[in-house]
């Protein structure tokens, strides 16, 4: 080749190039730099995700609820990775954890005595007791901050459908007291359509403790009483679970404990005995024949009374962040910070499914998130120890308490390792290992929700788009990527205590699924395959961000204005 022609061709590479690049259009950080990270991703595989996958969701940690030993547990063995790759601490006096303190309720027991005015004299019929290991005729399933003592009405199935002429509310007879019901209803049977088959038992038990105003609510079952006997047994081993939590730095000592109306299952014998019934078999003929008549019931006294008093106090809770941190290799942006943040507690234990499983692995919720971040931070520090460092550094932020409120988040943001000045993106990975019915219907599971981006932060949004491109090519769906979507997914995970701050933020998601809080939340039903497909996709756009040269800005004025009216 002619020397002159080809420092000519040189010269109009040159030139062409950078006329590119003052165009405005948004490029990736740099080409190569990204195309040699990418490489370092092919350690985040299935078989990685499943073996650590499998240890975070596994039955030992109990579900992994806030400040219990399960949580602990994991904790440990999230410190033990980053460990393990000698990435450095980033918490409280060196160590991993950032630790805070936590204010919640915890029951002692809870007291209800049933019993029959007759003119002035109270005939007491049954006291029970509900405290730890010691059941009763009574399963609290939520509420019942608050004492109350009322007359017990029978409401039938508890619900209006005034179309289809069922009243079975009457809020002249049942404010103030207790109603008891079926604990369900019946809408279509046999081809006839008994009450509207859109009324779910939310908005029946909604419309008791609102337009109704009942100031409890009484569910009797018609399953066997054995049945009960065994939910009744692990609600008593269940029932100083704290519940209530709110950070502690925050909480005024007017917070109210947790709601006050009680919504609780009745034993079917003591059903029996206000209903004036002989028999348990006899509350299904009861049933049965007031769907057969449903038009036709109308609520009435049973001539019981109920006094409840819950003996509830408040406790200390002490819960951990974990924080791990590569530092950056440019002297003049390593300061700053990109936050990969995911949550690794979950919900514990619950009342059992239909397989009899109490424990809530939570293998989607949020095990996913958390390895996911392992992932990433593994290939991060093989690719820094052959030489290729980030320009920025990356936070790897596993926080805790974000089933009670986001509070584990919040703590950090109100505390930060990193000033939030210096924290240029926040990457959120929640629920990344399954798909949800409306794909997997559609034979078109290959996806991931991106929420935040481009209503927030356009150029993040891009960024993330050209690290998609150059990585795996999925399907980026912004369905819900909308400030006025009902699910307001973009402030219901812990971004959003980032986003509060302006910090620009990329929420990862797949989905809610029929095992979304439930012990069916198993590592067997994660989709590994997409699932690291997506753990790449996070590894490469935080490659980008961190080597861009600019910091992505907010740019979505609506945004904005959102988060100047919201508390902060």
């Amino acid at each position: 080749m002619n020397n002159k022609r080809f420092t000519l061709s040189i010269l109009i590479i040159l030139f062409i190039l950078h006329g590119c690049a003052g165009t405005g259009e948004l490029q990736e950080a740099d080409e190569h730099t990204l195309d040699d990270f990418i490489s370092y991703s092919e350690t985040i595989t299935p078989d990685y995700l499943r073996s650590h996958l499998e240890v975070i969701a596994h039955d030992s940690l109990q579900g992994r609820d806030t400040g219990t030993e399960g949580e602990r547990a994991a904790a440990r063995y999230i410190i033990d990775q980053y460990e393990r790759l000698g990435i450095a601490t980033k918490g409280t006096n060196g160590t991993y954890l950032q630790p805070f303190m936590l204010n919640a309720e915890r029951t002692d027991s809870l007291v209800y005595e049933v019993f029959q005015v007759e003119n002035s004299d109270t005939l007491v019929h049954t006291r029970s007791v509900v405290a730890n290991n010691s059941p009763g005729d009574f399963i609290r399933l939520f509420g019942g901050a608050s004492p109350l003592k009322g007359e017990i009405i029978f409401g039938g199935f508890g619900v209006d459908d005034t179309l289809r002429g069922v009243n079975h509310l009457n809020p002249e007879l049942m404010m103030d007291k207790w109603v008891l019901i079926f604990a369900d209803f019946p809408t279509v049977v046999a081809g006839d359509t008994l009450i509207n088959p859109a009324i779910t038992n939310n908005q029946r038990v909604g419309n008791l403790f609102g337009e109704v105003d009942a100031g409890g609510v009484l569910v009797v079952s018609a399953s066997e009483s054995s049945q009960f006997k065994e939910a009744a047994d692990l609600n008593s081993r269940l029932i100083d679970q704290p519940n209530n939590m709110r950070l502690q730095y925050l909480d005024d000592s007017s917070a109210q404990g947790g709601f006050p109306k009680s919504y609780t299952q009745v034993s079917p014998e003591l059903a029996v005995e206000i209903l004036g019934l002989n028999s348990t078999r006899e509350l299904f003929t009861l049933r049965k024949q007031i769907a057969d008549n449903i038009t036709e019931f109308e609520p009435e006294a049973t001539g019981y009374h109920l006094e409840y008093i819950p003996y509830d106090g408040t406790v200390e809770i002490k819960s951990n962040n974990v924080i791990a941190y590569i530092e950056g290799s440019d002297p003049s942006l390593k300061d700053e910070a990109i936050v990969l943040l995911a949550h690794y507690d979950h919900i514990g234990l619950s009342m059992p499914d239909a397989r009899g499983d109490i424990i809530n692995n939570g293998a989607d919720d949020n095990g996913s998130g958390t390895v996911a971040l392992l992932a990433v931070a593994e290939a991060l520090q093989n690719a820094k120890n052959d030489g290729f460092g980030l320009d920025r550094s990356v936070l790897f932020l596993h926080v805790s308490a974000e089933e009670k409120g986001l509070l584990g988040s919040r703590y950090y943001s109100d505390h930060p390792v990193i000033p939030i000045d210096q924290t240029v993106t926040a990457f959120n990975a929640d629920m990344i290992g399954r798909s949800d019915p409306e794909n997997i219907e559609a034979g078109t599971t290959d996806y991931v929700y991106l929420i935040g981006g481009e209503i927030i932060s356009s150029e993040l949004d891009s960024l993330v788009t050209v690290s998609n491109e150059k990585s795996t090519n999925m399907r980026l769906d912004r369905k819900y990527n909308d400030l006025t979507d009902s699910n307001q997914f973009y402030r219901r995970s812990d971004h959003w205590n980032f986003g509060r701050l302006n910090v620009p933020f990329v929420f990862f998601f797949t989905g809610v699924h029929e095992d979304y809080h439930a012990p069916g939340d198993e590592v067997d039903k994660i989709e590994f395959d997409k699932y690291s497909r997506i753990v790449q996709l996070i590894y490469a756009s935080t490659v980008n961000v961190a080597n861009y040269e600019k910091r992505p800005e907010v740019d979505n004025e609506e945004f904005l204005n959102i988060t100047r009216q919201m508390p902060r």
